[in-house]
């Protein structure tokens, strides 16, 4: 009896995980095998390895998103993708300036008042566009929360603004940014950064020579200045999701003098050819980031599992699935796993000026962000979430496209969320679907991990991840096969 039931526990062990939820129907025959071939053991290595110390939490720029790069691009060899990059390789090289301060000619001035940067002086530089003076009315922008309400593009325009914040959301980035604002966070060490990065030469969203000029300021020089402007007191604490823009009744400068020089750091791309002489011109479009925060100055790891891992992952998932499987896709399959997303979407918005493909001949991209969590919000707990992702701008632009994954969906049954948390814009599907090209996006939801050092491995949940993989599989396997080009029948400006 025991060795029956060990042979029956053998049995169940190398049967994949199907990662179908409750109601969902059988996989249809000719997605079968590739279906079967997305399993977790390879998730969980993959992942182990992209959220590895190794890897360094894959920041633009840094050593680790290379050696990120350099893994990706080894398995779309392997799997034998095509390489479509520059020089026949895998890489489509963005272009960035790496800067460097000079610190003895430069520094931040208050009311005429200098505070320098250097070891214990106070103040630290993570990336500037160049050398000259800096100014501009100060302010004090505190946030709490992972979702803030924030202050309007036109409050911030042109100021330098103290951003006291536990930490610096994405959107606040992306709004400073758009304001052509100065962010000067608290909490740095007081030390320079080794090199601070931005975008270079057209492409992208940023447009020519420009970037979010950013600093760091210790706490103690933060309550110095602060004190000395007779604002230490009297601030109102700030509720969660919330933020509190304060004026400081200053004028402050920030004196830069920096070298620079330009380097690459590329997207990774790999394509699978259609296998139809006609149809192949076509292309189905696959896409997540590979970057995340990276390493900091003081050495804390943001190793990013679930922000980009998981979609990366995905991506990984149903490349090889696409590769192995003997149903041969008509169109051309592009898989993209892209840079710079945590720094405003560069590396689609390069791609998008400079693509590979044309992207008229595009059906449709589909995304793949944060897709290895359980949604887990105020109100929202995660046990709730197993099963739920969100399905984001499927609808938009293509009708035939949102109805072709809720068709796919029925092998999966997840149950869908729409686009609750307005991140229609915050990833790298957002510049394509600028251009017109059907979209649609997985997001499995915020958590308290989201752009912290403790988005990790453990908490990932792969089923989801599978699940994800194995929708867009069968999502790109029917687009690359119908008859016709999705219809682009929506303006991108309409319903989620």
């Amino acid at each position: 009896m025991r060795l029956r039931s060990l042979c029956l526990l053998a049995i169940c062990l190398a049967i994949p995980s199907w990662a179908q939820y409750p109601g969902a129907e059988s996989v249809r025959d000719e997605l079968k095998p590739g279906w079967d071939s997305i399993m977790a053991s390879d998730a969980k290595a993959w992942l182990t390895m992209l959220s590895s110390k190794e890897f360094a939490g894959r920041g633009t720029g840094q050593p680790g998103y290379q050696k990120a790069a350099d893994f990706v691009a080894g398995k779309f060899k392997e799997w034998g993708l095509k390489p479509v990059g520059k020089d026949g390789t895998y890489f489509q090289p963005v272009p960035f300036l790496r800067t460097k301060v000079v610190e003895d000619k430069t520094y931040f001035e208050i009311e005429g008042k200098a505070i320098r940067i250097g070891a214990g002086k106070g103040l630290s530089f993570r990336s500037a566009t160049g050398s000259g003076d800096i100014s501009g009315d100060l302010v004090l922008l505190r946030v709490r929360g992972e979702n803030p309400t924030l202050p309007t593009e036109e409050q911030l325009k042109g100021k330098l603004v103290i951003v006291d914040s536990p930490t610096v959301p994405a959107a606040l980035r992306r709004l400073l940014f758009s304001a052509d604002a100065t962010g000067i966070t608290v909490g740095g060490d007081g030390k320079t950064s080794e090199f601070g990065i931005r975008r270079a030469g057209s492409g992208g969203p940023s447009g020519p020579g420009r970037s979010l000029r950013t600093a760091q300021l210790t706490k103690a020089a933060y309550d110095q200045i602060l004190k000395g402007l007779g604002k230490a007191s009297g601030l109102k604490p700030v509720g969660e999701n919330a933020s509190d823009l304060t004026g400081l009744g200053a004028k402050a400068t920030l004196k830069l003098e920096v070298t620079s020089e330009e380097f690459g750091v590329p997207n990774v791309v790999g394509a699978i050819e259609g296998s139809d002489p006609t149809l192949k011109a076509e292309t189905v479009g696959l896409g997540a980031h590979l970057d995340h925060l990276g390493v900091t100055a003081d050495g804390t790891i943001y190793p990013g599992a679930d922000d980009d891992g998981s979609g990366t992952t995905a991506l990984l998932l149903i490349a090889r699935a696409m590769a192995k499987s003997p149903l041969k896709p008509k169109r051309t399959v592009i898989f993209m796993a892209f840079t710079g997303e945590e720094m405003g979407l560069i590396g689609s918005g390069y791609y998008t000026q400079n693509p590979i493909f044309p992207l008229d001949k595009m059906t449709c991209l589909l995304q793949m962000d944060m897709v290895g969590r359980n949604e887990e919000k105020q109100g929202d707990k995660p046990e709730e979430n197993v099963d739920t992702i969100h399905l984001v701008g499927s609808k938009r632009i293509s009708a035939e496209l949102h109805q072709e994954i809720l068709d796919a969906n029925k092998m999966v049954n997840f149950k869908f969320e729409w686009d609750e948390e307005g991140v229609y814009t915050r990833s790298d599907h957002y510049m394509f679907a600028a251009k017109g090209v059907p979209i649609a996006f997985l997001f499995s939801g915020f958590h308290p991990d989201y752009h912290q050092p403790s988005d990790t491995i453990e908490k990932i949940n792969f089923d989801k991840i599978i699940s994800a993989a194995r929708l867009f599989y069968s999502v790109a396997m029917s687009a690359a096969n119908r008859g016709a080009m999705y219809k682009r029948d929506a303006s991108p400006g309409g319903g989620s």
